[in-house]
């Protein structure tokens, strides 16, 4: 059985819940900015300090977030991500000016690094069967990706009907709430309590065995060089995902695109994303993750280069196709690689430090509303994102398994 009826309905309220967050931060945040930079009488560049606020919190709160999932349990960790995701929401809907807002934006970083994938990948990996293990993680990533295609839609659906971008907010406010009450109902402490019995962790990969990893402390892991190309293809994904989701309707109505395609391709985008993740969850049974992370940063490349340059429908739809590919599959293939390499006991507090590592990306959103004021286009730092990709994967052809000694590595 891929997951037992007890914890179903856990797994789908967290499932649930980074659909919401997704698609009311990350998602949709730049096609309500317009509205609220046209009302309050923003820069670009202004405006995207509130997306540097929310990466910049999302990275720093993700240790905390594996720490917080120990230490409070279930129903603590996600009671105390809901409040302060909550209070995001309410504090964004209350706007006037930027101190407001990057207040707003920063609390919702925070929730989001407590709710969000750092502690529910560890517990979704308890709810689901170990066979099934990294298709769960891949239904569960997919969600949020999922998220992300609402997002764009409902948020320019009720703006385009007339509703203030107020009500957008809080409406994401009154959703956080129930579905934060909601999992509070369905939390079960038991469910990681076996954590500290997990000893390994056996890839699904049904060809060329691989060594089971032990579980390395956050200390070992920092020391090897696995980590860091794991953590610079987070980064790199985090970098342009960001931007793209700050800046893209900007962008393409800039270019000559209708309001309405701009946010279609926003969506077509998240798609391509969501359907990344959940395919991997298949694909990782016969592609080795690292392979899978290697086409997830060249489809990167493609996507942002195109994004320079998609004055037309045809190049704007290898954009979201590509880039949409890209930022899910380098999501789900650093997740599962950080587990085999690393061993899952540890993994909340790894791959907390490796979204640490990559807070970097908080850069992308005032690096490109910069450029967008500067040169009056946003493709010159498109273009620069692209070419930074394609050098990832050079570097991604030198990850090897560090369980296993480097000179049995050529095909891991």
């Amino acid at each position: 059985m891929f997951i037992s009826p007890k914890p179903a309905g856990l797994f789908i309220i967290l499932s649930l819940i980074f659909f919401h967050i997704t698609a009311a931060t990350f998602a949709s945040l730049g096609v309500v900015l317009p509205a609220m930079i046209g009302e309050l009488q923003w820069s670009w560049t202004q405006a995207g300090f509130g997306f540097t606020a929310l990466a910049l919190f999302t990275g720093l709160f993700s240790p905390v977030a594996a720490t917080s999932l120990k230490r409070l349990g279930l129903r603590g960790n996600y009671a105390l991500g809901g409040v302060i995701m909550a209070t995001g929401f309410a504090l964004l809907s209350m706007t006037k000016g930027l101190i407001l807002y990057l207040t707003a934006t920063s609390l919702l970083g925070a929730g989001f690094a407590l709710l969000a994938n750092v502690p529910s990948v560890f517990v979704v990996s308890q709810t689901v069967v170990k066979r099934a293990r990294n298709a769960g993680i891949g239904v569960y990533l997919a969600a949020g990706g999922f998220g992300g295609v609402a997002g764009p839609l409902i948020a320019n659906a009720m703006l385009e009907s007339g509703a203030d971008w107020r009500l957008y907010w809080q409406a994401a406010f009154v959703s956080i709430a129930a579905l934060t009450v909601l999992f509070l109902l369905f939390a079960d402490n038991r469910l990681i309590s076996d954590a500290a019995n997990e000893t390994d962790v056996q890839p699904a990969i049904a060809h060329g065995a691989l060594a089971p990893a032990r579980n390395w402390t956050v200390g070992e892991a920092l020391r090897s060089p696995a980590f860091y190309v794991i953590g610079g293809a987070l980064m790199v994904a985090y970098f342009c995902g960001v931007s793209v989701s700050t800046w893209t309707y900007t962008h393409l109505t800039g270019l000559g695109l209708s309001a309405g395609f701009a946010s279609a391709m926003l969506s077509l985008h998240a798609a391509s994303n969501a359907l990344a993740r959940a395919a991997g969850g298949l694909a990782v049974k016969v592609v080795r993750a690292r392979y899978l992370l290697l086409t997830g940063l060249a489809a990167e490349a493609i996507g942002m280069i195109a994004l320079s340059m998609a004055s037309d429908p045809v190049t704007a739809i290898v954009f979201a196709l590509f880039e949409g590919y890209a930022f899910g599959m380098i999501l789900f293939a650093t997740t599962i690689l950080q587990i085999e390499y690393f061993g899952l006991k540890n993994s909340p507090a790894i791959l907390g430090a490796m979204n640490l590592f990559a807070t970097v990306a908080m850069l992308g959103p005032t690096l490109t509303g910069v450029t967008g004021d500067l040169f009056g286009s946003f493709s010159p730092i498109f273009i620069a994102y692209g070419v930074i990709a394609g050098v990832l994967v050079i570097a991604g052809l030198f990850i090897h398994n560090p369980n296993q000694p480097k000179e049995k590595n050529t095909s891991t």
